[in-house]
């Protein structure tokens, strides 16, 4: 049913408006479902449905994977890929580092306290494009910064989901609170990858005939749910193998742009069970989450526009971007909730100071993202329109109404800029 509900609605304010696209409003269902309100979805039913969990975790990174063509990636300098994997980056740095000192500052010393604060961080360098789509769309904005934003919002969840498995082959699950060698380390990445592709290659074979569209799903239902599931069995990170998996099927022929299209028809219903399910597994362990989810996430914008500023004094393009630009980087979107999810699913029982650790990083995490949907679209409108590419005509004859008339002003508009490098977004 609630594939068949739209994603948007365009009475709503940008910040809902928002929520309601990515789909984050499931979450809240889910948790009045769950056992924390109506009860109707036990701990016990949660546990049994993780199968749909792990499906929904290959699935998001297949999904992510399969756009990591080569042939497409090409099409950008490397000035675009410093600039997004070099913030994602120092967005890591910056978090993890004000917030270690932060915890050894409350005397907040416990053996999980890295986990989660390392965990975090990851989440917290993931950008979504869906922020500024929603606005470009809204105001038909086109302009280089515009592109910019596109293609730093769709690449650098890169650089935590990588993180996110190095953590996770660092802190080992099974072995949790036990040292283990830089050569078991390394073995345990080397693992993910080589997983990820040994299932890329089973679906590039079961996908060799030709199958028909019905066969095709059944096969990527299946590949996605045994890779994410022997992920969680062996402790890795089930976000890097899947999109390990898909970046290999992606450059392997015509299979990956054959796949592509059947992903996004079935993304909605996939991605609502998995929201549903991630909700009714959200518990809010104590009243002092609330204070810290408000933390993450105003710490997070400001080592996103840090981070940001940073990169920009950096890396030379060859029109002017905004110093301010990380204010268009705010909202984070679903992979920062799939990350938070497999860390409750990975690191079960795990306590700190009397609670559920992963527990209290879930519930940071989504708290956070939300917060981050709500209030990203207004930086973003802000930071396009110093940048002179929302035309004050536009917004006038939108306010009235008038949807022609804000076409015809947004081409004038778009005539009359200045021309950046022509990108594929």
């Amino acid at each position: 049913m609630g594939a068949r509900i739209s994603f948007s609605t365009e009475a709503a304010p940008p910040g809902p408006r928002l929520l309601f696209r990515t789909g984050t409003h499931f979450l809240f269902v889910g948790f009045l479902l769950g056992p924390s309100v109506l009860g109707l979805l036990t701990p016990e039913t949660t546990d049994g449905l993780f199968p749909f969990l792990a499906l929904g975790l290959g699935w998001v990174g297949f999904h992510f994977g399969l756009q990591m063509e080569i042939e497409s990636l090409r099409h950008f300098s490397g000035a675009h890929y410093a600039l997004a994997l070099g913030q994602a980056a120092l967005t890591l740095l910056l978090f993890s580092g004000v917030t270690f000192g932060l915890a050894r500052a409350l005397g907040l010393d416990d053996d999980v306290m890295p986990l989660l604060i390392l965990g975090a961080a990851c989440t917290a360098a993931i950008t979504t494009p869906a922020g500024i789509g929603m606005i470009s769309s809204n105001f038909l904005v086109k302009g280089p910064v515009r592109d910019l934003l596109f293609f730093v919002g769709s690449i650098d969840a890169i650089v935590g989901i990588v993180a996110l498995q190095i953590l996770n082959s660092v802190y080992r699950p099974a072995t949790f609170g036990t040292s283990v060698g830089g050569l078991d380390q390394v073995a345990w990445v080397a693992a993910a990858v080589g997983l990820g592709l040994i299932c890329g290659f089973v679906f590039l074979w079961l996908a060799r005939l030709k199958p028909t569209s019905e066969e095709l799903v059944l096969y990527l239902l299946g590949i996605c749910a045994f890779a994410a599931g022997a992920a969680l069995q062996w402790g890795l990170s089930p976000l890097f193998v899947s999109v390990t998996m898909g970046a290999f099927v992606a450059n392997r022929g015509r299979a990956g742009r054959r796949t592509l299209p059947i992903l996004v028809r079935w993304e909605k219903m996939v991605y609502v069970t998995f929201l549903l399910l991630a909700g009714a597994l959200l518990r809010i362990p104590a009243w002092w989450v609330l204070p810290a989810a408000v933390g993450y996430a105003g710490l997070r914008v400001v080592a996103k526009v840090v981070a940001t500023r940073m990169m920009v004094g950096a890396v030379r393009f060859p029109f002017e971007v905004p110093k301010r630009l990380g204010l268009g980087l705010i909202p984070q979107g679903g992979i920062s909730i799939a990350m938070a999810v497999s860390g409750v699913l990975m690191y079960p029982d795990i306590m700190v100071r009397g609670y559920e650790a992963e527990m209290v990083l879930f519930s940071i995490v989504v708290l956070g993202v939300v917060l981050s949907e709500l209030g990203g679209p207004v930086p973003i409108l802000s930071l396009l329109t110093r940048a002179g590419e929302i035309s004050p005509e536009v917004v006038a004859a939108l306010a009235a109404g008038d949807g022609g008339r804000a076409k015809r002003a947004a081409l004038r508009h778009a005539s009359r800029a200045p021309k950046g490098p022509r990108i594929k977004t």
